[in-house]
């Protein structure tokens, strides 16, 4: 898999499962406190000279440096440690569990003795469930204002103006650490400036953001922000520092944003249904609370009443000349457009066949007319009921008469077979070699 993903993603950086890796150092070890220390060499936010001395520290007290598996570990560590890793962008990744949890709920909807029909429904209520929880959590994101814990709050503030709900709560622990950070140092460079971060009552630790002076441009050693794109708190020590109440644009990785969607939106062109549906029901809970305001007052009640009208007949203006509007309203709940029948077309032939063939009349076959319509029909009726009325003997009498005017009526001319014939195909007839005449009939113009 490696090698493919190389292949394929030539920029990606692979990287192995901490679960599997931790599983095989128990398989592999069997030392309990050893796989304590190997996983926190592994997930350890350290310096690459401090992980070289914990990993050596670690190998010598165990006695472990002639394993393959752990003398293989550290040749790979460039694929695990976060130490190497730092500045690759993983988004908190760190195991494989994110798949499988989407194997356990696929697993809940959809089962092997399904057949391939019964597959994709179950299949499809299960994207219906994810889609739902998206929809669920971009409108809690576009309802109401969280509350402001931290003692930051303007810097609070602007992130909860930015970030999705649940980026928010994952970037408000780094607000609360934040406090306990302090510059301890500040070097000016001309155009950035360096600032030594430590902790507070920690000692011996310290970290160095290197920032601009307008503070757009900020970069931190631990390079949490390239690993997981939020700031750290060591960048934030340094926006509290120059008195900064707004994070820039260049902190905020656009991914994590409310606005992510909408910018995926129009560069592809499409509306997504979870973004439809979010809109909808935004402007259903906003326009809710203008008519519990607006139906106390009379003049407010006009005033909302006026604007809402002419917002109407704008968008409807607007909609008259847009072919793909459909007028059916909002999607139904799922995201998914109500089934409705499919529109009719006009037939196109059949090419070089033609149409559908002509409809004629099963009486006096003509066009324009049917059988019951036929003006002949009382003619028709009349003979066949005489017909109908005659028995068997006159029925043959009817016939001989035909037949009799028919011959009588008829020029009569003859067909001669001579001897020629017999070799033009009739060497085999029973009449080949003589003169026979044969009435052939031709009738009368």
């Amino acid at each position: 898999m490696k090698s493919v993903i190389e292949q394929v993603f030539s920029e990606a950086h692979h990287r192995l499962c901490a679960w599997h890796l931790l599983r095989n150092a128990t398989s592999n070890i069997g030392k309990p406190k050893f796989t304590r220390m190997f996983r926190d060499c592994m997930l350890g936010d350290y310096e690459v000279r401090t992980f070289q001395k914990k990993w050596f520290e670690m190998v010598e007290k165990f006695g472990v440096t002639d394993k393959r598996w752990v003398q293989d570990m550290y040749e790979r560590r460039h694929s695990w440690a976060t130490s190497h890793i730092r500045e690759k962008f993983f988004a908190r990744f760190r195991t494989t569990s994110r798949c499988e949890g989407l194997h356990a709920v696929i697993s809940r909807y959809v089962k092997s003795r399904y057949s391939y029909t019964e597959f994709l429904r179950h299949f499809h209520r299960c994207l219906m469930f994810v889609r739902a929880k998206e929809v669920e959590a971009d409108f809690e994101c576009a309802k109401g204002d969280p509350v402001m814990t931290t003692n930051l709050k303007q810097l609070e503030r602007s992130a909860a103006d930015n970030y999705t709900r649940a980026i928010f709560y994952l970037f408000v622990p780094i607000l609360d650490r934040a406090c306990a950070m302090r510059v301890v140092d500040s070097e000016d460079n001309g155009s950035y400036f360096i600032h030594t971060i430590s902790r507070y009552d920690t000692p011996g630790k310290d970290w160095r953001v290197v920032a601009t002076s307008d503070t757009r441009e900020v970069r931190c050693t631990c390079m949490r922000m390239e690993c997981f794109g939020v700031p750290c708190e060591h960048i934030i020590a340094v926006l509290v520092l120059n008195n900064v109440h707004v994070i820039s644009r260049s902190l905020i990785l656009p991914r994590w944003t409310k606005d992510a969607k909408l910018v995926a939106v129009q560069s592809m062109g499409v509306i997504w249904d979870s973004v439809q549906l979010t809109q909808h029901w935004c402007l259903m809970d906003w326009y809710q609370k203008v008519c519990k305001i607006a139906c106390h007052s009379t003049e407010k009640f006009q005033f909302a009443r006026d604007i809402a009208v002419l917002m109407l007949k704008h968008f409807e203006n607007e909609d008259a000349g847009d072919t793909s509007f459909s007028p059916e309203g909002p999607p139904t709940e799922g995201g998914r457009a109500p089934v409705r029948n499919p529109l009719r077309r006009n037939t196109k032939g059949n090419g070089a066949h033609g149409g559908k063939k002509t409809q004629r009349c099963r009486l006096c076959r003509e066009v324009g007319y049917n059988r019951t319509t036929c003006p002949d029909r009382r003619t028709m009726e009349s003979s066949n009921a005489v017909t109908d009325g005659m028995d068997s003997m006159d029925t043959d009498m009817l016939y001989d008469n035909l037949s009799s005017d028919l011959y009588a009526t008829a020029e009569i001319s003859s067909f001669q077979c001579s001897n020629s014939d017999t070799q033009d195909g009739f060497a085999n007839s029973d009449f080949a070699g003589t003169n026979t005449f044969w009435p052939v009939m031709s009738l009368a113009n």
